[in-house]
């Protein structure tokens, strides 16, 4: 009893000298005595995120869950639908292709079936050629010139590439999506250094609409940026990039997709952490090992995160008659949000 009401003692005396420089400090009232004590006692030990990074076991254990959540969706994903889409099958690809480089079984049989059906399907683009980037993003050593012929088909004249899908419907200005989405072209053009003449191509044709970027709204933009100033070799821009990252992370150790949206979520977390890996800087480290913690902490059971859609997508699904495509859009982030958690993760377990 006495350490309560020491603790009862100390909150109060910290609110008094938190309005000992307010001009009306003389009227600044105390915290009520009939607050609930538990709920101060709560607010004054939570723990801050750990700065230091999670064992490898740990992390181990996490993505292993989060892939067999990948593989399931999309499994679920290629009998029900006829498109790769940039959230199912590539992103499965590409968690899987690199949890193998860190020395997790996958089932081989199943990785050639994903990747049977999305060649299968590489030039269905009624949904937007952003599925066919990060085809060649999942895969970069694989050479595909038809996919690479899509994509520099996609260009317009002005540099940049339309926004499709799910970019399209996002909650932010057109030419903020139009920015990111063409940086993803450009990236996938230059993945694995397979397509070098037409990836300088162009990047020399994009630079002028890249040029004219405004300020962001979303960390998933900076993220791309932070990715396409690394690919092109430029490590001051990286650097300066990631630091507006680091200092726009929550204290929980997540971020918000929207920089201005105060609650954390796994998108946005989860392409924070892939592009801020790898970082010797001491501040962008612990950053790294708080938003680990975050996604540690936030997994469910079945091994995936969910994500609001509602945060970043502008379309209103809430009435009755949208309950399928409220569905829908709630699976379609929710894995997105799961590959790009997966995907952040694994840069923390070394490569073998």
């Amino acid at each position: 009893m006495n350490e309560i009401r020491n603790l009862t003692s100390l909150l109060m005396l910290t609110a008094v000298a938190l309005t000992s420089g307010r001009a009306d400090d003389t009227s600044a009232p105390l915290p009520a005595k009939s607050a609930p004590l538990e709920a101060a006692v709560s607010m004054a030990v939570k723990p801050a995120p750990s700065a230091q990074p999670p064992a490898e076991a740990e992390l181990r254990a996490v993505i292993t869950k989060s892939l067999g959540y990948l593989a399931k969706g999309s499994d679920e994903w290629m009998a029900e639908k006829n498109c790769n889409s940039c959230h199912h099958l590539p992103q499965v690809l590409w968690n899987h292709r690199e949890a193998r480089m860190r020395g997790f079984t996958i089932d081989e049989k199943k990785f050639d079936e994903w990747l049977k059906w999305s060649d299968g399907n590489a030039k269905n683009i009624g949904a937007g050629r952003e599925m066919t980037a990060f085809m060649k993003l999942a895969m970069p050593d694989k050479p595909v010139p038809e996919l690479t012929k899509i994509l520099m088909e996609g260009q317009q004249p002005d540099g940049s590439w339309k926004p499709s899908g799910q970019f399209l419907g996002q909650r932010r200005a057109a030419p903020e999506v139009t920015a990111n989405s063409s940086r993803i072209f450009l990236l996938a053009l230059a993945a694995g250094d397979t397509d070098k003449k037409f990836s300088d191509e162009a990047m020399a044709k994009a630079a002028a609409f890249l040029a004219k970027d405004g300020r962001p709204t979303s960390v998933e933009t900076l993220a791309y940026r932070v990715l396409f100033s690394r690919r092109l070799g430029k490590p001051e821009e990286v650097s300066a990039i990631a630091g507006e990252i680091v200092k726009l992370q929550h204290a929980d150790g997540g971020w918000g997709w929207q920089i201005a949206e105060p609650a954390s979520d796994s998108i946005a977390t989860g392409l924070a952490l892939y592009a801020l890996q790898p970082s010797a800087e001491p501040t962008t480290s612990a950053a790294i090992a708080r938003a680990q913690h975050w996604l540690i902490a936030n997994q469910k059971d079945d091994g995936g995160w969910p994500v609001d859609y509602s945060k970043l997508s502008s379309t209103d699904r809430s009435k009755p008659e949208k309950a399928k495509s409220l569905k829908d859009a709630t699976m379609i982030y929710s894995y997105w949000g799961t590959a790009w958690s997966t995907l952040g993760l694994l840069q923390g377990v070394p490569v073998q």
